[in-house]
């Protein structure tokens, strides 16, 4: 660590990844809601650079709605819970038991969601832009 640097809580203070080789960006003014992450993605994805959002999450429950990254895979590493993620590929839905100390790679554009069984504290390093959602039905 650089004199200069000081230590970021991911679950405060998300990072920007540039896609072209430039210094790691601290979002200090990011706040976990839509116009956030609407602000992220206008300001720092661009299509010829569009990075990766690395940031802690907090999941009480079930996941509300599907989601799929169409620019790149996403990696899920289980900090602490358990559950179950779902990813739709080739027409069938897998699934697969999580517990802390898992981590597990959502392919580009595959449809993915997770039943909490237990309140799960997770690292998503996620492509950016693009994330489509749908329901969970």
């Amino acid at each position: 660590m650089s004199e200069n640097s000081t230590p970021l809580k991911l679950s405060r203070t998300p990072v920007h990844i540039s896609s072209s080789n430039q210094p790691f960006k601290p979002l200090d003014w990011f706040a976990y809601d839509g116009p956030s992450f609407g602000r992220y993605v206008s300001e720092l994805c661009t299509d010829d650079n569009p990075g990766l959002l690395v940031m802690e999450e907090t999941m009480p429950g079930d996941w509300p709605s599907w989601e799929r990254h169409p620019q790149g895979d996403e990696m899920v590493i289980i900090l602490s819970g358990a559950g179950t993620f779902y990813q739709q590929m080739d027409g069938e839905i897998r699934s697969a038991p999580f517990k802390a100390g898992d981590t597990l790679i959502n392919p580009k554009g595959v449809w993915h969601t997770a039943d909490v069984a237990e309140p799960m504290r997770a690292i998503y390093v996620t492509p950016c832009p693009g994330t489509e959602h749908k329901p969970r039905q």
